[in-house]
């Protein structure tokens, strides 16, 4: 696949113009004062010139520690710009707040189609080094991997998408379609500081936006060795709710029934039993429409009609067994917080909780949060919405799906490019709510087992699967918006 890759694009020898940034509000472009330090230079495709580059600024980019909370974006965003202003790219940095900062770029086609663009969110949950074999924001390189926070989510990724970008003006590609870099903060919060900031307060920049990429697919090989080409092209969407309980404060050596922290727990347990009814969305029927063209014949009609066949127990009680299916047909809630006193012997007078609630398409916050009342039934207890959204998806039948798929053929002629769902969320609902078709694709090889590291210890990212991911993405970009 490497050489292919190579001999497909390393006779491309054109120039390409690199306009200025276009003015926008208080968008700052001042020479960034964190700098990238010198890393060897991929002037051609040549996957291992690639790979060195590839390698060397992953590792610089997780050692900028951008945890979330409380993010300090900027620094990472100065880091980008930095690495491309030296391309002779100009870059645009976006506050939202103090050190939470968003960054733009572009290069310009000559008009002859919409923007593409590629985004990645510079921010990551926390990590526990204790918790690690490698420190989580060293960069660590040891057996064949990055070692790091963000490697996976979504800093690698990110790096893919700053080589392929820059790649199209060091190989001079002439171009039809802009092609746009945005790197922004907050995702991992709900992008509150990041992407809807981007589309509330700056959309004048993106307006133009016909196309996204983003994290959300890959290239993910099954336990058995197949590969799953998924393409995400709608999610669930998040309701974070606060639960308060409220009650008396006291001494804890006397017991109360009625003190907040019992009441909370009363509440909690009964959301933790709580079911949410099955429901079939039309974006979900279609993945396992997909899906069934690859089941043994026997099976398919069953999955066809997805809805019809989960009234009947025994399908029901099967398909449900598995948590991957579950969760595409229900709602769900996982109880992620707790505060209480701050006293071992304290009753204290409040008492809360979060919990993260995933809402298929077509559910209504009000209503969902209504019926959690109902379930909790528990005197003074009361619900604050923290983060709410509705659920958009992106068509199908586009070039840019065609495109991926075209792409994923010409490497694995035998393969299956699937639409997928997913039950987590990205900023590509964000995006779709403003009317970009965002597709959740990036052309990286990963063994399911990986995926597990995402959010959770030890995160990592195979070199070799970052440089052949890098030249995937570059391949498919100059296809895209390419003369």
């Amino acid at each position: 696949m490497r050489r292919a890759l190579c001999g497909l694009l390393a006779a491309l020898a054109f120039s390409t113009a690199v306009m200025p940034t276009p003015a926008a509000s208080q968008a700052s472009t001042a020479l960034p004062d964190t700098v990238a330090s010198d890393c060897p230079r991929a002037m051609t495709v040549e996957p291992a010139a690639v790979q060195a580059e590839a390698v060397c600024l992953l590792r610089q980019y997780v050692q900028i520690d951008t945890t979330n909370p409380p993010g300090n974006e900027l620094a990472a965003a100065r880091f980008l710009a930095a690495f491309l202003q030296r391309e002779g790219i100009e870059a645009a940095l976006f506050e939202a707040a103090p050190g939470r900062a968003n960054l733009y770029a572009r290069l310009h086609g000559d008009g002859s189609g919409k923007a593409l663009m590629l985004v990645h969110h510079m921010d990551v949950v926390p990590a526990n080094p204790e918790e690690w074999t490698a420190p989580p924001f060293a960069g660590v390189v040891r057996d064949g991997y990055v070692w790091g926070r963000g490697t996976l989510d979504n800093k690698g990724p990110g790096i893919m998408e700053l080589l392929s970008f820059v790649m199209l003006k060091r190989l001079g590609v002439p171009l039809g379609r802009d092609v746009v870099l945005l790197a922004v903060a907050d995702e991992e919060e709900g992008g509150g500081k990041g992407a809807r900031y981007m589309m509330a307060e700056h959309f004048d920049v993106l307006r133009d936006v016909e196309f996204a990429l983003n994290e959300g697919g890959a290239m993910l090989q099954l336990d058995d060795g197949r590969l799953l080409y998924a393409v995400e092209f709608a999610q669930k969407v998040p309701l974070w709710l606060k639960i308060i309980a409220t009650g008396p404060a006291g001494h804890a050596a006397m017991p109360k029934p009625e003190a907040a922290t019992h009441r909370l727990v009363r509440a909690l347990a009964r959301l933790e039993q709580f079911e949410f009814p099955v429901t079939v969305v039309p974006a979900v029927q279609s993945v396992f429409d997909q899906r069934a063209e690859a089941m043994a014949p026997a099976k398919r009609a069953a999955y066809r009609e997805l809805a019809k066949s989960l009234a009947q127990p025994a399908f029901r009680a099967e398909f449900l067994k598995d948590p991957h299916n579950a969760v595409m047909v229900r709602n769900s809630l996982a109880i992620t917080m707790l505060t209480g006193s701050a006293k071992e012997n304290v009753y204290p007078a409040q008492a809360s909780a979060v919990v993260d609630l995933r809402l298929l398409p077509g559910q209504d916050p009000q209503a969902v949060v209504a019926e959690l009342e109902r379930a909790m039934h528990e005197p003074e207890v009361r619900v604050e919405p923290l983060l709410s959204a509705t659920a958009h998806s992106s068509p199908l039948d586009t070039v840019l799906f065609k495109a991926i798929t075209t792409l994923i053929k010409r490497h694995d002629p035998k393969a299956r490019v699937t639409p997928n769902f997913i039950a987590g969320f990205t900023d590509c609902n964000t995006f779709r709510a403003k009317g970009i078709t965002c597709y959740g694709f990036m052309p990286m090889h990963l063994p399911m087992a990986e995926t597990e590291r995402v959010h959770g210890r030890d995160e990592r990212l195979a070199i070799d699967s970052l440089a052949q991911a890098t030249l995937l993405l570059h391949e498919l970009v100059r296809e895209m918006v390419g003369r």
